[in-house]
């Protein structure tokens, strides 16, 4: 999973990529980098993988969520950013805010309003997505008087109906879409239909916020008390944050919250030579978990072992669980749960 970092300048973008992911990328005050893009890999914490451990004692892979940190982007940028294919290639959208106060740090727009800068963006991305359907039209209309044809006029038909929503001043992410309009325009990633967090940098003492629509997050963090303490261990780090009056760090809410946001679940393959989680998306099938592991388990995929974690844990082992018969045998259509462990049978 691909989580790329974006906003306005002076938002907090690099503060919030160093507490994602431990980094220690500069972060200056008084300048504002508009050509670097910082990368970090982070491993997802899960203590269910520990537990599954104790029965192997072997190595443990957690799943990973990649964080892109890009530059700063003016107010009417976006559509010409350089980083737009960078946005365009990954699952999800961190939108940086600022909410904070600071007389040596002038906003662009004049005052501190995390709630029009939100809507600036979101406008920013609809447009940019407009530009990209019209580019698109254009080029299908010249196709189209070359050579008929019904692939390209079902294009042309769902770009247009697209095209007319845009123009409402929605997101794509509040459209409704059939699965054949769906494949239809995946390859163009549009940016409104991302899933996005808005994630508002706010001052010491200000009221936390969290507000949920329509694959779009609004929450909050502290920037700077996070950044003062990034250092310290992890219990004392928990102690500061409570004297704060905050109850998590914006790393495990913003795993936890970024999961729930993009609809993703962890599976689990347990033996041993690894232990490790693999995510997904909530509804998955076993056959579509089993392409997750390997192109080969889903081509020749017969049956999957299923059995929930919990369970394995109580009774001790694979063993156990089958002479207790709970361990299930499940066809291609299964629905996989989060804290499942998956064992693939399958023909070479």
């Amino acid at each position: 999973m691909i989580l790329t970092i974006f906003g306005y300048p002076k938002t907090g973008k690099t503060t919030l990529f160093n507490l994602l992911t431990g980094q220690k990328e500069k972060v200056d005050k008084f300048s504002s980098s508009k050509g670097d893009l910082h990368k970090a890999v982070v491993s997802v914490p899960d203590e269910r993988l520990e537990k599954l451990n104790e029965f192997y004692n072997t190595k443990i892979k957690h799943a990973q969520i990649e964080y892109l940190d890009t530059g700063s982007l003016s107010f009417g940028e976006v559509k010409a950013s350089t980083f737009l294919d960078v946005l365009r290639r990954s699952d999800g959208l961190i939108h940086v805010v600022r909410g904070f106060s600071d007389p040596e740090i002038i906003h662009p727009a004049g005052s501190v309003n995390p709630q029009r800068d939100i809507s600036s963006m979101e406008d920013e991305l609809i447009i940019s997505d407009i530009i990209t359907v019209e580019k698109r039209l254009e080029r299908l209309e010249k196709d189209l008087q070359r050579n008929k044809s019904k692939e390209l006029e079902t294009e042309k038909k769902v770009l247009i109906k697209i095209k007319e929503f845009l123009e409402t001043n929605r997101p794509l992410r509040e459209m409704e879409l059939s699965d054949a309009e769906e494949f239809i325009i995946r390859g163009f990633q549009f940016l409104s239909q991302k899933p996005i967090i808005h994630l508002i940098n706010l001052d010491e003492g200000k009221e936390p916020v969290r507000e949920e629509r329509d694959n779009q997050l609004i929450l909050s963090f502290y920037g700077k008390i996070e950044e003062e303490i990034m250092d310290l261990d992890e219990e004392e780090r928990k102690v500061f944050l409570e004297e704060y009056g905050i109850k998590e760090s914006i790393r495990d809410k913003f795993i936890r919250e970024s999961y729930k946001l993009m609809n993703l679940i962890s599976f689990f393959t347990v033996g041993e030579d690894e232990v490790r989680a693999w995510t997904i998306k909530k509804g998955d099938t076993a056959y579509e978990a089993a392409g997750k592991i390997h192109t080969d388990l889903q081509k020749g995929f017969i049956r999957a072992e299923v059995i929930f974690w919990e369970d394995f844990v109580k009774v001790g082992g694979f063993k156990n669980a089958k002479e207790k018969a709970l361990l299930r045998l499940e066809g291609k259509d299964y629905k996989v749960k989060d804290g499942d462990i998956v064992h693939i049978r399958f023909n070479v």
